[in-house]
Order: structure tokens, then sequence, then C-alpha cells
């Protein structure tokens, strides 16, 4: 008997060996506590009386089993493998394959589809062409130079003399006249150049109110006149193509252009009560004027070119920045019967310019048949001025130039008169015209 209890004891005492030296590698095992708590953590090692357990923040405890209502052992965990290799995804089925590549395949053809649009597009706008255009119609120049020069001789006239006695120019107010334009037109594939020229004439009427006379009084005076405006311009553009289409094309384009404007007032009357002290009683004379401008200079803008079924748009807008002159020439021949006194005067004046405006074109074109196209089209010009230097001459017959008023009369004219009479300078024609295309692609 005492034999058998001492196998019994050895057994239990073997058990409890190998199961304290067993480590159970379990996965958030749960252990209910008799105070009430609740551990989820990993049994690492446990004795007969004690258990070593790992926390989930890593830590590890030992609890007492005295102190362990009961534990509940879920599913093992299973031990990470050596080698730390990322597991790939889940390899796809065929048919996940099979839509994947479907897909795209579609994505590619909507690529592809738009890739040899742009290129077909690309294609088509490419250009090796040849136009020429003509043009009339009908237009008016607004040009500042005559009435600015009446103005500053009459401010200057008006504070030279005495009781009252002046002259006032009234602004004069164009009338249309003809005008022509010509163009040469060369594209190919991107760039676009265009050199070409155009000519407006506008009439105008000048009118100088007044009153002049003796130094014993005033009387009325009046110089009247009508006059031609003539406007020439020439000009050459550079424009490249940042975005070529069929259907539409815009361009920035660079330039130069040049302008030539000039009056010539030859049937001008003057009538009045002379100017004191060479006349003494009424006379009457001619007064023709003649007035020139000269302007020179780069610009830069846009161009856009549009279709629309069978017509065609095409539009620009150029910045204008120029230097230029201004000339004045103006001579008085008056004559006094009662007194038989003839007098002879002459102005002159010339000027530089500093002038920045814009050009606005516009044309609409149908092409018809044969390579020609019929046209209209709208040009609107428009410039101010700055005057950068004067030279002025003021003379009677015989006498010349007074050089005290010549200089004071400079000063005058540059200081203050002629910045105050300044004006914007405006050309606008509407045109209709033919245009004969060659295409040396066809």
């Amino acid at each position: 008997m005492r034999r058998l209890k001492n196998k019994v004891r050895a057994a239990i005492f073997f058990g409890c060996m190998v199961f304290s030296l067993t480590s159970v590698h379990s996965n958030d095992q749960v252990i209910y506590m008799k105070d009430g708590r609740v551990i989820t953590a990993e049994i690492i090692s446990q004795t007969a009386f004690k258990m070593v357990i790992k926390l989930p923040d890593g830590s590890t405890k030992e609890i007492s089993k005295q102190d362990i209502k009961r534990v509940a052992f879920k599913e093992a965990k299973t031990p990470e493998p050596k080698d730390k290799t990322p597991v790939g995804p889940p390899t796809p089925t065929p048919e996940e394959i099979a839509k994947q590549q479907e897909e795209d395949s579609k994505k590619q053809a909507v690529l592809d589809e738009k890739t040899e649009k742009r290129k077909k597009q690309i294609e088509e706008a490419k250009r090796n062409r040849l136009e020429l255009f003509l043009g009339t119609g009908s237009g008016t120049v607004n040009f500042q130079g005559a009435n600015f020069y009446d103005h500053v001789i009459a401010v200057g006239s008006s504070l030279g003399q005495d009781s009252g006695k002046f002259e006032y120019p009234i602004e004069p107010k164009p009338k249309s006249g003809k005008a022509s334009s010509f163009e040469v037109r060369y594209s190919w594939n991107r760039f676009v150049g265009e050199v070409g020229a155009s000519s407006v004439t506008s009439s105008a009427t000048q009118n100088i109110i007044g009153v002049d006379g003796p130094s014993s009084g005033t009387f009325p005076k009046l110089i009247h006149g009508s006059y031609d405006v003539s406007m020439k311009h020439v000009y050459g553009n550079f424009s490249y193509s940042v975005y070529p289409h069929p259907k539409y094309d815009i361009r920035p384009v660079i330039g130069y252009h040049q302008f030539w404007t000039k009056t010539d007032n030859s049937n001008a009357l003057a009538f009045g009560t002379g100017v004191a002290p060479l006349f003494s009683d009424q006379y009457f004379g001619t007064d023709p004027t003649s007035v020139a401008e000269g302007l020179k200079g780069f610009s830069y803008g846009i161009q856009y070119d549009i279709k629309f079924e069978k017509f065609e748009i095409r539009t620009g807008l150029h910045i204008l920045q120029m230097k230029g002159y201004g000339t004045y020439d103006r001579q008085l021949n008056a004559y006094a019967p009662a007194s038989a006194q003839t007098q002879a005067e002459d102005i002159d004046e010339y000027n530089k310019w500093v002038a920045k405006g814009a050009i606005i074109d516009l044309k609409i074109l149908y092409p018809w048949k044969y390579g020609v196209s019929f046209w209209m089209g709208l040009n609107s010009m428009s410039w101010t001025y700055t005057m950068s230097e004067s030279a002025l001459s003021v003379g009677n017959e015989g006498s010349g130039a007074d050089p005290q008023n010549y200089i004071l009369g400079k000063l005058l004219f540059e200081s203050l008169v002629g910045p105050g009479a300044l004006k914007e300078t405006k050309a606008t024609t509407i045109q209709i015209g033919a245009t004969y295309s060659y295409d040396f692609n066809k």
C-alpha cells in the first residue's frame, strides 16, 4: 500500500514537472480573476503555483494561481514563420484576369482614338497656301494734326494780342471718303506671314472764329476752308499657331507698321480787320495750311481664325508702339483795299511724337470656287500722342522770326499749350473685296 502511494505521488510530481516545462503558445487567452478582473494575455509559462503571462503591451507579469478563478483558452496562435517575406495578394481567377484585360483594352482604345484624332487634326491643319486680298470701300480719318496746330497757334496768338482779341478753332468733323487695301498672306504649317498696304481719304472743314482789329477797336475775324486728309499705311506681320486645328487657329503676332498722314488746305480764306499795327482797316486774303505726319514702329498682339460651315472669320488685335514727326505750315497772304496794305506771315512747326495705340481688324470670308473668295471687313485704328521735341518758327515778310518771341513761343508750345491740345487720331474703314487663294498642297 505504501508503495502504491509513493507511485501516485511520483506520477503527480512528474506531471507537474512536465506541465511546468511546457509553454502554452496561445493567442488572446482570457484570465478571469477572483477579484473580478479580466485579463487578456498570452500565457508564457506556468507551474503548479504560478503563471507567467505576456500582456498586449509586450510586458510580462507573474500571477498566483490562487488568485485565478478560471482561464478561457482560445484557438492557439499560429507561430509566425521565420521568413519575414510579405505575403503577396491572392492570385486572381481567370475570370478576373479576363475582365481586367478587357477594361485595360478599352482604356487604351480611348487613348489611341484621341491620339489618332489629334494627329489627324494636325495633319489637316497643315498649310502651304498663298492668298491675295484686294478691297475697296469707304472710311473716315479723324486726324488730330490740323486742329491741334490751329489750336496751339490760336492760343499763342490770343495771348500776344490786346483788347480781348482772340482766335478759336472749331474742331472739324470728318466726312467719309474712299478706302482701299491690298494684302499678301502666306501660310506654311504653323507659320503665317503677311504684308500689305492701305489708303483712306477723308474730308473736313476748317473754321476759325475770333475778334481782331486795330488798337482803336475790335471786329469779327473768320478763317474758313475745306481740306482732304489722306492716310497711308504699310505693314508686315508674322504669327505662329499655338494649337493647330482645321476649324480654328489662334496665333500670337508681331509686326512692323508705318503711317503717313497729310492734309492740304489750299483754299482757306481769311476775313478780318487786321493784325495791329500792320493793318488799320479791314482786310481779306488766303490762309493755306499744310500738315504732315509720319509714324513708324512695332506691334504685338493676337490673331484668331475660325470656320463656320462655308464662312471663315479672321480677327486681329495689334498693340502699336511708334515714334515719328509732325510738321505744320501756315501762310497768310492778306490785302487791305482801303489802305492798299499787304501782309505776308508764315508759321512753321516741326516736332517729334511718341504714339501708342491699337489696330482692330475683322474679315468675313465666303469661299466661292476656283480659289476665289469674297470678303467684307472692318478696320479700326487709333493712337494717342506724347510730344518729345519741337521747333517753332514765326515771322513776318522780310523780318524773319523774333528771337524773343521764338523762345517764348517754343516754351509755351512744349510745356503748356501743346500737351493740353493733344487729341487722338482715329481711322475707320469698311470694305468689301475678293481673295484669290492658291494651295500648293493640291
